[in-house]
């Protein structure tokens, strides 16, 4: 009887193996250990992660009739709210790398209440101002001029390509005080959801919200409206918030 042939493809593994072998076998290669080649690898590998740190303005009495950019400053709440996000932002072991405000006056005071902490002052970004991008949200379209939601939805893909991006040589921290609106958008996106739906959060004022850049460009998102140093009779909402009583801008 003839004996059967082994036509088995041999494995891709055993021939990456194999490959490795004769490489670590000639005179250069010799000298080198797992150890060292595992410490090569490790060195090659991007680590460092980019922290945005997001803290929405804390609260003020809305006026329309007043310029939304130079008015509504905060209200007597709004500068107790602004002093505890700072005293909890100046406590942290970290300090930002980078510390923007939105230019709108509601912003500006809450990063000044900030920077006080910080020892900083705040570089302005007009990227960072409220606005309303396109909604899922019945009937909150047709209740904006269609250039205005596309400018919004431009300029916040803008402030995503210039804020969220990787930072693979070591760890960086950003400080951005800005919106709600803005903050929401970008949650949506750094979640990988249809950014439209930006409505479904509610967020609280002088919050604190975080999200990360991996080497790779992907994002986690760490916190969300995170007001825990707020005791609960100074924390206010978008809408109605967690359910209990809270004053409406």
């Amino acid at each position: 009887m003839t004996a059967r042939r082994n036509t088995k493809p041999r494995r891709k593994g055993s021939l990456e193996a194999a490959a490795i072998a004769l490489t670590l076998s000639g005179s250069a290669g010799a000298a080198l250990t797992g150890a060292d080649l595992a410490e090569a690898a490790s060195a090659d590998t991007p680590r460092g992660i980019r922290y945005v740190c997001l803290v929405r303005h804390a609260l003020y009495d809305r006026v329309d009739s007043l310029d939304e950019k130079t008015a509504n400053g905060l209200n007597a709440l709004g500068r107790e709210q602004a002093a505890l996000i700072a005293a909890r932002l100046g406590a942290l072991p970290v300090k930002p790398d980078r510390f923007v405000s939105s230019d709108f006056l509601r912003a500006l005071e809450t990063a000044e209440a900030i920077g006080k902490a910080l020892g900083r002052t705040a570089e302005l970004d007009t990227l960072l101002e409220e606005c309303t991008p396109p909604s899922s949200r019945p009937g909150l379209d047709q209740e904006n001029d269609p250039g205005d939601l596309n400018a919004c939805r431009a300029a916040l893909e803008a402030a995503w390509a210039k804020y969220f991006v990787p930072s693979p040589a070591a760890d960086v921290h950003d400080l951005l005080v800005c919106h709600g609106n803005v903050i929401r958008w970008f949650v949506s996106r750094a979640l990988g959801n249809d950014v439209r739906h930006w409505t479904s959060l509610d967020i609280g004022n002088a919050s604190l919200t975080v999200i990360t850049v991996r080497p790779d460009g992907t994002t986690r998102l760490v916190m969300f409206s995170d007001v825990g140093h707020l005791p609960v009779a100074k924390q206010s909402w978008v809408g109605k918030g967690a359910g209990w009583a809270a004053p409406k801008e």
